[in-house]
């Protein structure tokens, strides 16, 4: 059984798993079959390119990559692997490595790891891959990860130079995340005193979510760091596996995530997140669960359970 360290600050908590240094190696093959690219994606045409916030202003979707074969479904989806947070699974240069207990990914990293190779060749070894795994029930009315309007590898105030853009792999069994398939205009925008994400979540709302997108489940998608998204609320008790091999440039020493020991590194991790920025909404009058973060209440105090979640009204 899987050794779990518990942890937490911020309002927010982690379980972080002990793994083996044994496990699966792969490489990715050159020759492999893959679906045909979309030519006019603007997802595919900024991969490896240096973050600007002027590409918000173009509408994503992400780009679909074909259905994981029925056969290889069982494996993905096999209940009992360890909740897997940002733990990077290829170094500029390397292989990829999986330990033992997510032996069972080995389809899935081998199909994402061609589809990069043919996708960001120019960029293919100065990126890391970062795995996250999120198994398990969700109840009704609520999300499994639950988090504003986001994106994935925003570059705030902390990051000069900027560097290139994150690029993000993403599959789930049932439901899927929702995306918002319109411009986003930050203009005004302080990025080292205002909350982007807030602001998302008003667009959003502008719009009355008027230009969500979900992928089928089971579909491989691929997305950017100006692709806005935001998981998607159970109908009814389920259970779900949703799985994120994430590309960056940057060495991801979050305290939370977990440490891979097929690889020699000792990174020291420390708190971070957007709340610890003390960060504002740009629309003060915005609708108070609009500019909250999901662990607080709409008058910006922690939910006295932990388990009670705000969820922004996208719908208003």
């Amino acid at each position: 059984m899987t050794e779990v360290h518990e942890l937490g600050y911020r309002g927010k908590h982690y379980t972080v798993p002990g793994l083996a240094d044994v496990g699966v190696r792969i490489e990715p093959d050159p020759k492999a079959s893959l679906p045909e690219l979309p030519a006019d994606s603007p997802i595919l045409a900024k991969i490896g390119t240096i973050w600007d916030l002027e590409n918000f202003k173009v509408a994503r979707r992400p780009v679909e990559l074909g259905q994981v074969p029925e056969a290889e479904r069982a494996a993905l989806a096999r209940p009992g692997m360890p909740r897997t947070l940002d733990m990077p699974i290829k170094f500029p240069g390397s292989d990829f490595r999986l330990p033992a207990e997510l032996a069972q990914l080995r389809w899935l990293v081998q199909r994402v790891a061609d589809l990069e190779l043919a996708i960001n060749p120019r960029h293919y070894d100065e990126f890391y891959c970062y795995l996250t795994v999120d198994q398990g029930p969700v109840r009704a009315g609520v999300l499994q990860r639950e988090a504003p309007c986001h994106v994935d590898g925003f570059q705030g105030a902390r990051w000069r130079p900027k560097v290139r853009i994150n690029h993000t792999y993403t599959v789930t069994d049932c439901l899927p995340t929702a995306y918002y398939v319109q411009p986003f205009d930050f203009t005004g925008l302080d990025e080292a005193r205002h909350n982007f994400f807030f602001e998302m979540n008003n667009q959003v709302a502008g719009t009355r979510s008027a230009h969500a997108w979900h992928a089928a489940p089971w579909e491989l998608t691929l997305m950017d760091a100006y692709t806005v998204h935001r998981g998607a609320a159970a109908e009814v008790d389920t259970h779900r596996t949703w799985i994120r091999l994430s590309f960056e440039a940057r060495i991801f020493d979050r305290l939370g995530n977990a440490h891979n020991p097929m690889f020699r590194y000792d990174w020291e991790m420390v708190p971070r997140d957007i709340e610890g920025l003390g960060l504002v909404a740009w629309d003060p009058d915005s609708d108070p669960s609009l500019r909250v973060f999901p662990w607080q209440d709409e008058r910006g105090e922690p939910h006295p359970d932990r388990h009670t979640r705000t969820q922004p009204r996208l719908k208003p």
